[in-house]
């Protein structure tokens, strides 16, 4: 639990200096879920999706990371649309953006969104059950190899068996590496109040994440960070590990789009509850 809170406490931190549009009151975030609804819109014409919504009078979507909630807003908002019953789950460690998501909701969906605060790890601990999942966001870098195992592996044990895991993912192999560079300083956000840099602070080869700090040069705010840069292949075979099927859609370029996974193949997660000696010897 103390983890939780302290893992909590730093995305607090973190949200706030890079200043994530999360706020859908707000005209960014109109914005950005807007363009969720139109990504959602193609993906629930995807025949996995079909399968799924396929003679069901209600459909559990579950949001995993989902702040508040603009993935699962969006995702359910179609599916209504489209005359399905959508019970919402939004996963986070923030308790003030569950509180986001809920209120949200209510405006949305006219109706109640639940919510799971808990270390998105820790899903299949907490007796809930989805059709489909979202990890929604671009959310994947906050996860290195070995923790987005465990991730994968918990969200999977809570999956119907006919279900499907749906990841926005990034090819940053490509957009980051290839197209740009690797940056020791790098301009993240530039305003009259608010200039952030991210700046190189090192490499941990055991987890395969580069630390960054990310700083606020008029407040001097700042927070370390840990990002693995995921590709959409590394990604996609990740989880079929867990899964039996794998798919994916390109939205906006062809290299970002949405990772389709199907029919988990029902691993147990308490086999990746303990660490591996490879991180113990840290």
């Amino acid at each position: 639990m103390e983890k939780e809170k302290h893992a909590s406490k730093q995305l607090e931190k973190l949200y706030a200096i890079i200043g994530w549009v999360e706020d859908l009151s707000s005209v960014k975030g109109k914005s950005r879920f807007e363009e969720a609804v139109r990504v959602f819109r193609k993906v629930i014409a995807h025949l996995w999706i079909k399968d799924v919504l396929e003679n069901k009078d209600k459909v559990s979507v579950l949001d995993v990371c989902g702040g508040t909630g603009v993935g699962g807003l969006a995702f359910s908002k179609v599916l209504q649309d489209k005359g399905v019953d959508v019970k919402l789950i939004v996963n986070d460690l923030r308790e003030s953006a569950l509180e986001k998501a809920k209120a949200f909701g209510k405006e949305i969906l006219g109706k109640d969104v639940d919510v799971l605060l808990c270390d998105a790890a820790e899903i299949h601990r907490h007796g809930v059950k989805a059709d489909i999942a979202l990890l929604y966001g671009l959310s994947t870098p906050h996860f290195n190899p070995w923790s987005m195992v465990r991730l994968t592996v918990s969200v999977a044990k809570v999956l119907e068996p006919s279900g499907v895991f749906i990841v926005e993912e990034s090819d940053r192999h490509y957009n980051v590496f290839y197209k740009v560079g690797y940056k020791d300083v790098l301009p993240e956000y530039v305003s009259e109040n608010k200039v952030v840099l991210t700046m190189h602070s090192g490499y941990d080869v055991r987890k395969g994440v580069f630390k960054r700090t990310v700083l606020n040069l008029l407040s001097m705010d700042r927070a370390l960070i840990e990002v693995h840069f995921w590709s959409i292949a590394n990604t996609a075979a990740l989880l079929w590990v867990f899964f039996d099927n794998i798919d994916f859609l390109p939205a906006n370029s062809q290299t970002r789009g949405l990772v389709l996974a199907k029919k988990p193949r029902g691993l147990n997660p308490e086999l990746y509850g303990s660490q591996p000696a490879m991180l113990e010897a840290e």
